[in-house]
């Protein structure tokens, strides 16, 4: 019966202290010394157990704090990600070899992950070890307009048009971290040739058939030309005489000449010539022999071929047996 009338007279005195009293006009002071009461303190009964706080790991009791810290692990499931050094994908044990033709466009893509807030750039590396710069992000730093740059996911691609044998050196993909981090590639822009056999040799009656080559040349949107000349005219070879059959393709860049029943007076240089995109040529010394000259010709070769290497094998016995001698 004593402990029930003590806890609530304490009771009471706990809900008094949070009464919102108004005081009467003049005796606000007087009226709140007098409401005013000693902060009451509660203390566990001796055999009570202390209360055990329950929640899940990470979370706090409060709904609005739990809602809080589910949105950020949702929105933030890879953010340990964001923190990850940039690098580049690929061997970075040597440079990156690129091969071109010339008048080809070239591509030199660098793929860096984890960029975050850092700048890529692209730069030139001079023979002379001299550094010029290119881009940096998606602008264009040099008056050159063949190059252009441009981004895809974590690929950031160098373009260059119109690759001349100037252009070949070393390109390096830049990010901006402390130390820098440098990705080469090293560019070899092949010049163009022309390749046909330099001589040929048949008879009258005969096809002459002469193959011509452009090689490491790619002419773009100009459509390229070949043309044959005979000697030193300057009129296409179809054009002087009859039985001429020329096959060209575009594409390889080859070209096929045949004339059929040969003559004498058909001997001579024989060009083939690139008239575009750039100008090119060269030529064959066709020889055209009467009857049996050409089987004379070839048996002179073959003894020529025969004595000198009996000539050979004689002074070679010579020296071995002035040799044995000593």
């Amino acid at each position: 019966m004593h402990r029930t009338v003590l806890l609530a007279a304490l009771l009471t005195r706990a809900v008094a202290v949070h009464i919102h009293i108004t005081a009467p006009p003049g005796t606000e002071s007087t009226y709140l010394a007098q409401s005013t009461m000693p902060p009451t303190v509660f203390h566990n009964p001796l055999n009570a157990k202390p209360r055990r706080i329950t929640s899940r790991k990470g979370k706090a009791d409060s709904p609005m704090l739990n809602y809080i810290f589910d949105s950020y692990a949702t929105s933030n499931k890879h953010f340990h990600d964001k923190f990850k050094a940039p690098s580049f994908e690929g061997d970075m044990t040597s440079d990156t070899l690129v091969n071109a033709d010339t008048g080809a466009t070239v591509f030199f893509d660098c793929r860096v992950t984890s960029l975050r807030d850092k700048t890529v750039s692209w730069i030139r590396v001079s023979e002379e070890d001299n550094l010029e710069l290119l881009t940096v992000d998606l602008e264009t730093h040099t008056a050159d307009s063949r190059y252009k740059v441009d981004v895809a996911a974590e690929t950031w691609k160098l373009t260059l048009s119109d690759a001349k044998v100037q252009d070949s050196g070393i390109y390096c993909c830049h990010v901006s971290t402390h130390p820098p981090m440098l990705r080469r590639f090293k560019l070899i822009v092949h010049a163009p040739e022309i390749k046909m056999n330099k001589e040929a040799f048949l008879e009258s009656g005969e096809t002459l058939s002469l193959k011509c080559a452009v090689l490491h040349l790619s002419p773009g949107e100009t459509s390229p030309e070949i043309r044959w000349y005979r000697g030193n005219s300057t009129t296409s070879f179809d054009e002087l005489r009859g039985g001429v059959l020329i096959e060209t393709d575009l594409l390889t860049l080859t070209s096929h000449l045949q004339v059929a029943r040969l003559k004498v007076e058909d001997a001579g240089n024989y060009t083939c010539a690139l008239e575009a995109p750039l100008a090119m040529r060269t030529f064959a010394r066709v020889h055209v022999l009467q009857g049996s000259s050409l089987a004379e010709l070839q048996s002179g070769v073959k003894t020529t071929t025969s004595y000198m290497s009996l000539l050979l094998t004689t002074l070679l016995f010579l020296i071995a047996t002035q040799h044995g001698a000593r």
